[in-house]
Parts: C-alpha cells; sequence; structure tokens
C-alpha cells in the first residue's frame, strides 16, 4: 500500500505553514518525510535536511499510528545524533547535528533496522487517515 497521491506533492515550506495543515495531514507529512529522507540516505539524512526540523512532531506521529518500533528507532537516532539532545529551537536542528564522521557508524545500525520495515508505515498511515476521516 502507499501514501495517498496528494502526499507526493505535499512541500511544506516553514514551521507557520505547517502548524496550519489538518492535524491528520501533520501526521501523514511527518511519516512521508521520515520515509521518504531515510530510504534515500538514512537517518543523517533525514536530520540533514528541513524534514529534522519535524523530529519531535514525528515521535508524535509515529505513536498517533502505532508504530512503536519505529518511533524507538527514530528516539535512538535522535541520541546518536544529537548527545546533548534536540535543541529547543528545531530551527537550530542542522546546527547542533553531531559530525557525521563522528556519528556514521552508529547510524548504521539504526538505518538498517529502518529499511528491515518491522511496521509497515504506509499501512498504519492510511488505517490511521482512514480513522481520522
Amino acid at each position: 500500500m502507499r501514501y495517498p497521491d496528494d502526499f507526493d506533492e505535499l512541500m511544506v515550506a516553514s514551521a507557520a505553514e505547517f502548524r496550519r495543515l489538518p492535524a491528520r495531514v501533520q501526521i501523514g507529512y511527518c511519516i512521508h518525510q521520515l520515509e521518504t529522507q531515510v530510504n534515500s540516505g538514512g537517518f543523517h539524512q533525514f536530520f540533514t535536511n528541513s524534514s529534522g526540523a519535524y523530529a519531535r512532531e514525528t515521535l508524535q506521529a509515529l505513536s498517533a499510528i502505532g508504530a512503536t518500533r519505529t518511533r524507538d528507532l527514530l528516539e535512538r537516532a535522535i541520541v546518536i545524533a544529537y548527545p546533548e539532545g534536540y535543541p529547543s529551537d528545531a530551527a537550530e536542528h542542522q546546527d547542533a547535528l553531531t559530525n557525521y564522521a563522528d556519528v556514521s557508524a552508529a547510524f548504521e545500525g539504526v538505518d538498517s533496522a529502518f529499511w528491515r520495515y518491522d511496521e509497515p508505515l504506509a499501512d498504519l498511515v492510511n488505517q490511521y487517515l482512514a480513522r481520522s476521516r
């Protein structure tokens, strides 16, 4: 199963724009971005792109759809990327990111675990979206 077509085209230019989206769309957007970025370049890519500014919201989205194992992976990746803690101002997520060379080996384990797809994220999102109409 895949995401609804409208999620492929959804682009969020700012945090204010994200906040104006309906809650169900925010959840779908966060999960879609997580999958797209991690599948393309691992958790490092998720954090270095604008998607990293929504790490907290992505954790909440994973909880909302019942993806507890994937949430655990994201939590582990946050600890690796931000050993001092995720920045209080999410706009600083790129500046606060630990040097990739220092954490690349640690990311390998969480990236590989994500790519095993222990949870069917697209199915869980679609089920959530169907329930929240």
